[in-house]
Order: structure tokens, then sequence, then C-alpha cells
């Protein structure tokens, strides 16, 4: 065993009070990596643990426009603008403009939506721009 399963197994100690309650606990957490690679071998994967995506797509309209459509699947959802123009992203199914919006991203900026937001994501350029969607899943 190595210095730092050592000092695991010394804080637990302490905290539960003598080799036998460590013992118990060794147990446990070996049941539970067996369980856990076990998922694993099946291909399960722990809760919100992304394997891909859909992406980058474009996202240009100068008019308010659909960025991304609501989807329970959805596990993350990036947008990096890329053009010159200043996009206005809005989370929800409010109408975004250049004075109501979610947030604004001037060229080269980078947004990453609120971890397992699955709602509506739109969308309105100020000016000619384009902006990369890309989805997690």
């Amino acid at each position: 065993m190595g210095w730092q399963t050592n000092r695991i197994l010394e804080t637990i100690g302490t905290a539960t009070g003598g080799t036998q309650s460590i013992n118990y606990n060794l147990e446990a957490i070996e049941a539970l990596m067996v369980t856990l690679q076990a998922d694993v071998a099946d291909g399960l994967r722990p809760p919100n643990a992304t394997t891909g995506g859909t992406g980058p797509t474009d996202f240009t309209s100068t008019s308010y426009g659909t960025i991304a459509t609501a989807s329970t699947s959805r596990l993350g959802c990036t947008i990096f603008n890329s053009g010159p123009g200043t996009l206005h992203v809005m989370l929800g199914t409010a109408t975004a403009s250049t004075s109501v919006f979610t947030a604004r991203l001037s060229a080269g900026d980078y947004y990453e939506v609120p971890f397992n937001y699955t709602g509506l994501i739109g969308g309105i350029f100020a000016t000619a721009g384009t902006a990369e969607v890309t989805q997690l899943s």
C-alpha cells in the first residue's frame, strides 16, 4: 500500500475508533468498487457523464433565432463567438434582444451554458457574426 492509502486508513481509524471499524469500512469500499467496475463493464455511465455531442454548428442570425432547442438529453452546451459581431444569448423562452439577454458575447468570447440546463437557448447578433455551438450529451 502507498503512503496515501495508509494515511486514509489512519484517518478512518481515528474517525471510527479501531481496527474492526476500519475492516468494515474497507469491505464496504471494496464492495462498492466491484459494483462500479461491473457497471462500467456493462456500459453504464455515471450520472451526468458525457460521451459525445453534436456540433459545432453555426449560428448567424441577426434576428432572434434558436441556438439550441430544449433537450432533456443535453448535459451541456458551449458557444464560441468566432465572428466579428456581438452575440446576445438568452436562456429560456423569452426573446433575446440587444437589451434583454442572459449573456453578451463579443468577438472571441466563449460561454458555457450552466451545467444540466436543458431548456431553450436563443440568441441574436447585433451585427453580422458567427458563433460555433456544441451540445454535449
